[in-house]
């Protein structure tokens, strides 16, 4: 039986290697990084190009940014880098039934079955919100997410494949994003997740950002 919920007490932090790919007018730009999450909602991610940082956050939001080259040192509450936006964190705290999107407003409103597949609907009356959201589970994993605009046209879709499995613990190591800036445009990501590791030891999960003096 599939498990898509949260790591037993046992696991408590996973890491990737991630390769972010963002493909926009012809041109594609390329991001690698690798991330360290804990089940507390502490994210450490070490991005590798196109240039060497660090990003330290919470699920609140409160992040330092630290660039070695440079010894830059960003830092302070609620700049737009949450753990929360990491879907590993979101698969490590169970959030497979929602995606976190009850958190920013959404409430479910159907749930329905077609063809073998299970969708949610979601939607928002909050201003400055998409006004709905569908999930489409398959085995009770997600494999699809879209934004629809008050027409019901989605503007943004989010496709999960290739997933992983752990004790415990499931993933889904390709997700394809899809979204449409004008009717005539759109702009493709495509995010692969390798090297999985479930409860390791890596020192970086425990990475603080050094002091000016350390440098």
């Amino acid at each position: 039986m599939l498990f898509a919920g949260p790591l037993c007490p046992a696991q408590r932090r996973v890491s990737a290697d991630v390769e972010v790919k963002q493909a926009l007018a012809g041109k594609v730009i390329t991001v690698t990084k690798s991330v360290y999450c804990s089940g507390n909602g502490r994210l450490v991610i070490h991005f590798h190009t196109p240039e060497e940082m660090f990003v330290v956050t919470n699920p609140l939001g409160e992040a330092r940014v630290y660039v070695p080259k440079s010894g830059k040192d960003d830092g302070g509450e609620n700049i737009g880098l949450s753990s929360r936006d990491e879907l590993l964190y979101l698969f490590l705290s169970g959030r497979t039934d929602d995606l976190g999107v009850t958190q920013d407003g959404y409430r479910l409103v159907s749930t329905v079955n077609e063809e073998g597949l299970l969708k949610k609907t979601f939607v928002s009356d909050q201003n400055g919100s998409l006004p709905k959201i569908e999930i489409v589970y398959q085995n009770y994993l997600p494999i699809y997410l879209a934004y629809l605009d008050a027409t019901g046209k989605a503007v943004n879709k989010t496709y999960f494949s290739n997933y992983s499995y752990f004790q415990r613990f499931v993933f889904p190591c390709r997700v394809t994003n899809i979204t449409y800036p004008t009717p005539r445009d759109s702009a493709v990501v495509r995010t692969l997740y390798s090297n999985l590791k479930v409860d390791s030891n890596d020192p970086l999960f425990d990475y603080d950002i050094p002091a000016a003096g350390q440098r």
